[in-house]
């Protein structure tokens, strides 16, 4: 029999005087419920379960029937097989030749690259209250995770198949800090890194472990020690993908929640956002579906035969509530959120991913990926199990493909260079002197260079300052164009809305929409200016250092990548700013980096199919995140509250939602979004610029002792190790 007192006292950890205040009655009535618990009458239970944020079956521990795991093809078996030959293929060429990695820091490079990709991941993202780790229950078998994992998971979990856990992990579950001196954030593509998840461990055990470190309800929950945790379960889904479930926004008990949320579901490649259908489509909810829209991996194309939006779900999660689960009811339901969304979408709302797609999005397209879902009935979760397993059994295929293709890339440029260092080998043996003078006109001109070089950067930073200048006056004349009563009004009148409060809400959504797009576009034109200075820049280096041009000195140098050395210097910075972009156009050390900052393995491999269009797109819709939905969640909250009487509604709401915005100083706040931006750039070019530089030191030093030293064996032998390594990029197995 259910035990209220033993429920109060050990889930909830409330007093009764507490727990009667929670659910609406006398502390006394709560006292006879617990003495006689067969008097708790439905409606109380009802109550009761709804304030706790479970169902009743749940308040009960009535069990009924599991559904069936998901059951999907193992298609990651084919990248699989792609990355482990190229791996062995590393792994038997080095114990071969018995060179080190550090020997062969290309070879490195490349190792790292193919140990990065990794399988395709879904992010189940929603309030606190709409069933998400129940719907991941059912999906991967409930009997697998423990019945107190409730829907208010307070930390990341990442969910992936038993057999990829790392030998030195023998538990089922870790938990890990949230933070670990100024780092933030444990990096789950660090999982294969013993010390550094050792670092970060709090504890570890059986899934029950969940309950105290990763629910609000757990006894570990005030003292904020958790982040995030790992989940090793064998499940059929798991084969194929991995799952991210994350923390439940809109609590307000923990605002890191919420930030943690948005950066941590740039990582997915499929987006499962649910929202509870007798309550669906709720303003704060239209607000993330569309910056996840616009942070969305781009898959569709004709190639592939992927839809629009394929890797998008918008669920409607507890159908069974509504009408019983009535189909009609339920449609009828997700239409009317599919048009809320619609209308808060101004024209120009797709126009970055139409531009890459060849696709004009449509409100069809949209409705389509809408779905019910419950683990009750089971009609109610077909279409979402029958288009959920399509698009998981597609990812690896693509996966592969564009893994191919970028290795293919990859050791097509190292082979170019490789031949370019054994022409220079060769010479170097028959034709020393002419050596020796061009290291002598290599030293003789570094004064001048180095000179010349902090000149073009000084440049640039004040390039960046005034670009900086000229984004916040550019963000801040069309500001005002938008946030003005007339301008409003037109909005009001073109769009239909009413005076009403969802209009309202939509009206409010609407604007801020606009600004995020005249955000992203003043960002991205003045963005492209800076890439261009940033390409004359290394233009500009390169002649610097094309020593091998010089007059009457006809060498091969051994080569020196500009580029890659100044794109490397990326690698151990949180942010980019500008420098995102550029990154995301640079093809294969572009890909490298990006999937090393938490971009889903999809979006980096598309650079070098795409050219980088979808993932510096990408880039810049993310521009701002938290602080940009914070602002619009708290505009429409603002504006929600007001009542107007009929007569001049129109230039009333909009006077009104002029004061919000300056209520919620968002010029400001917009502003130190783009000033933070530039702050970021120059950090990361400062940081780019001085690794480029020592690369450069470090080659001269190199070529000095090669020639200084002229031990012709050991040059022999590095023209040997050259002739290996471009013979091993020649045959790699793809």
């Amino acid at each position: 029999m259910f035990s209220l007192k033993n429920f109060r006292e050990n889930n909830l950890k409330m007093t009764q005087d507490d727990f009667a205040k929670m659910v609406g009655t006398r502390q006394d009535v709560v006292s006879r419920w617990e003495k006689n618990p067969e008097q708790i009458s439905l409606d109380n239970l009802r109550i009761i379960a709804e304030k706790c944020g479970i169902t009743i079956d749940q308040l009960v521990k009535f069990k009924k029937n599991v559904p069936t795991p998901l059951n999907v093809k193992n298609t990651w078996r084919i990248p699989a097989f792609t990355k482990n030959a190229i791996i062995d293929y590393i792994d038997h060429y080095l114990l071969k030749t018995n060179n080190s990695l550090e020997d062969n820091s290309i070879i490195s490079d490349l190792q790292k690259r193919v140990k990065n990709i990794s399988k395709p991941k879904i992010a189940i993202i929603g309030r606190s209250d709409v069933g998400k780790s129940a719907l991941i229950n059912a999906l991967i078998g409930t009997e697998k995770m423990p019945t107190s994992w409730t829907p208010t998971t307070s930390i990341v979990v990442y969910i992936t198949n038993i057999s990829d856990r790392p030998k030195y992990i023998e538990e089922d579950v870790w938990i890990f800090k949230d933070s670990v001196g100024k780092e933030k954030g444990w990096d789950y593509q660090r999982l294969e890194d013993e010390e550094y998840c050792r670092t970060w461990k709090l504890a570890s055990g059986s899934a029950d472990i969940l309950y105290s470190y990763g629910t609000r309800q757990g006894e570990c929950f005030d003292k904020n020690e958790a982040g995030s945790a790992v989940v090793f379960v064998e499940s059929s889904l798991l084969d194929v993908c991995e799952i991210i479930d994350l923390p439940g926004f809109g609590t307000g008990d923990r605002i890191d929640d919420d930030l943690m949320t948005l950066k941590v579901k740039r990582m997915a490649d499929i987006l499962v956002y649910m929202s509870i259908s007798n309550g669906f489509m709720r303003s704060e909810d239209i607000e993330y579906i569309k910056e996840s829209i616009q942070n969305l991996t781009i898959l569709e194309n004709d190639h592939d035969n992927i839809k629009p939006l394929s890797n998008l779900f918008i669920v409607a999660s507890q159908a069974h509530i509504v009408n019983a689960g009535n189909k009609q009811t339920l449609n009828k339901i997700m239409d009317e959120g599919c048009e809320r969304l619609v209308r808060t979408m101004p024209n120009d709302f797709w126009k970055r991913r139409s531009l890459i797609t060849k696709h004009e999005y449509t409100k069809s397209d949209i409705r389509k990926r809408f779905f019910t879902y419950t683990t009750d009935i089971d009609d109610l979760r077909q279409n979402f199990n029958q288009d959920l397993c399509s698009i998981v059994e597609s990812l690896p295929l693509i996966i592969n493909e564009q893994m191919k293709t970028d290795i293919s890339s990859f050791a097509e440029s190292a082979s170019d260079n490789l031949k370019n260092k054994i022409k220079g080998f060769v010479q170097l043996t028959n034709e020393r002197e002419k050596y020796i003078q061009l290291l002598a006109k290599i030293k003789e001109n570094e004064p001048k260079r180095t000179y010349d070089n902090q000149n073009r950067r000084k440049d640039l930073q004040d390039n960046i300052s005034i670009l900086k200048r000229e984004s916040i006056t550019k963000f801040q004349d069309k500001y005002k164009e938008i946030i003005n009563i007339e301008h409003i009004v037109s909005v009001i009148e073109q769009c239909d809305f009413k005076n009403k409060k969802d209009d309202r809400q939509a009206l409010g959504s609407y604007l801020n929409s606009q600004l995020q797009t005249v955000l992203q576009d003043t960002i991205e034109s003045n963005t492209k200016i800076f890439n261009n200075k940033i390409n004359e820049y290394i233009a500009a280096y390169k002649k610097s250092v094309a020593y091998s041009e010089i007059p009457g000195i006809s060498v091969n140098m051994p080569p020196f990548d500009v580029t890659r050395a100044f794109a490397s210097g990326l690698a151990g910075l949180a942010t980019f700013g500008a420098l995102t972009f550029w990154a995301s156009t640079f093809g294969n050390l572009g890909a490298y980096i990006l999937v090393t900052k938490g971009v889903s393995v999809l979006s980096a491999l598309g650079i070098s199919i795409g050219g980088g269009t979808a993932t510096a797109t990408a880039a810049i819709a993310s521009i701002g995140g938290p602080i940009v939905l914070g602002i619009s969640l708290a505009v429409i909250v603002g504006i929600s509250v007001f009542a107007f009487f009929s007569g001049g509604w129109k230039k009333s709401i909009a006077k009104k939602i002029v004061a919000e915005y300056v209520k919620n100083n968002v010029l400001d706040k917009y502003c130190t979004v783009i000033s933070n931006y530039w702050q970021d750039t120059e950090i990361a070019f400062n940081a780019s610029a001085d690794k480029l530089e020592v690369d450069w030191g470090k080659y001269i030093d190199n070529l000095s002792e090669l020639i200084n030293n002229y031990d012709i064996e050991d040059i022999k032998h590095k023209l040997e190790v050259a002739r290996s390594l471009k013979s091993f990029f020649d045959h790699i197995p793809l």
